[in-house]
């Protein structure tokens, strides 16, 4: 009976930290977002949480590992979304199309997150070995290659005379700082912006400028 009990205490322990540490994520995201991450404080993220500081420590050593944790999260999301488009039987037009507007709604979503990540992604190999955790390495490296994933979708649709002859690495980069652009616009003209309008002008520049030949308007 006692050990049926001390289990049972284990399991409502365990659900507890998992909640904790979700709502800590929430909260951290959402101050990142309204106050910018650099200017975001650990005291900042306890208060509009609800915890102490002491809790918040007991899950994160510091914000940048909250950081790293919500960018984990958001590359495991695209992640799947490469391998729900990499299972269907379309071709390799239609699948990059799925995948920038599923892309998208992911960056449309967490869009400060990407932006700061992408920035830190792009600093020299010396400043990450001294600056960046060895969690926010690991998102460097799964973010690398994702990207190869990209650029091998790229290299399908080259493979059949659909897309340019560019090296596929420039595209693979064109399509993720048209994407991530497109949702820093929408966040600063939101008044007179929208996701369609985004959707309508990417489309418009890789048919005008990636694709061998007009794109079947039933595709757009």
């Amino acid at each position: 009976m006692e050990n049926l009990e001390s289990n049972e205490k284990k399991v409502r322990r365990k659900r507890q930290i998992k909640r904790n540490r979700m709502i800590i994520l929430r909260s951290a995201k959402e101050l990142f977002h309204k106050k910018g991450f650099y200017t975001t404080t650990m005291e900042d993220i306890a208060q509009y949480s609800g915890f102490d500081r002491r809790t918040i420590y007991n899950h994160f050593k510091n914000k940048e590992e909250i950081f790293a944790a919500l960018v984990s999260g958001v590359i495991a999301d695209i992640k799947s979304a490469y391998d729900e488009v990499a299972a269907l039987t379309i071709t390799p037009l239609e699948r990059l199309r799925k995948l920038v507007l599923m892309l998208l709604d992911l960056y449309i979503d967490n869009a400060h997150l990407l932006n700061v990540f992408t920035s830190e992604f792009e600093i020299s190999d010396n400043r990450k070995k001294r600056y960046i955790s060895s969690f926010m390495h690991k998102n460097i490296r799964d973010y690398m290659e994702i990207e190869t994933r990209l650029v091998d979708m790229i290299k399908e649709a080259q493979d059949q005379d659909l897309l340019i002859d560019v090296h596929p690495y420039i595209l693979a980069g064109l399509l993720n700082e048209l994407i991530l652009r497109s949702v820093i616009v929408l966040h600063h003209f939101k008044k007179n912006f929208t996701k369609e309008d985004i959707i309508r002008d990417i489309l418009r520049v890789i048919e005008g400028n990636m694709l061998r030949a007009p794109l079947n308007r039933e595709l757009i």
